[in-house]
């Protein structure tokens, strides 16, 4: 898998809500860096673990890649991505960048940067 396709792969993981999917694209030591935690996330069950409730909470979740750069084994894009909240009918739409760095096929390393001012209070 190119870091390109690892992207994609997981945002689709998100879109279908399947934490399972995210955490499978990863080494076995991968790092999950999302700004709405604090520190870094390390390893597959972790990573599992720290995205089941997010991604329970969204509905109809939609990631719109809108710019892709890739060389060699690092990825970076930018584009939307645009949820409704369960059970809430509110909103969470947002602008975000990210970048994937592999290593052997998997993700070693995805952060992800968005504002996180209008998700905090």
């Amino acid at each position: 898998m190119t870091a390109s396709e690892a992207l994609a792969a997981s945002f689709a993981a998100w879109e279908r809500g399947d934490p399972d999917a995210l955490a499978d694209l990863f080494t076995d030591d991968g790092v999950l860096e999302d700004p709405l935690k604090e520190g870094t996330i390390v390893g597959r069950e972790p990573i599992r673990e720290a995205s089941r409730p997010a991604m329970g909470a969204l509905s109809d979740c939609r990631v719109t890649i809108t710019r892709m750069l890739d060389q060699g084994d690092v990825a970076l894009c930018e584009g939307l991505f645009a949820a409704g909240l369960a059970g809430s009918g509110g909103r969470l739409d947002f602008p975000f960048a990210a970048v994937a760095e592999m290593r052997e096929g998997k993700i070693a390393r995805l952060a992800e940067y968005f504002d996180t001012r209008p998700l905090v209070g």
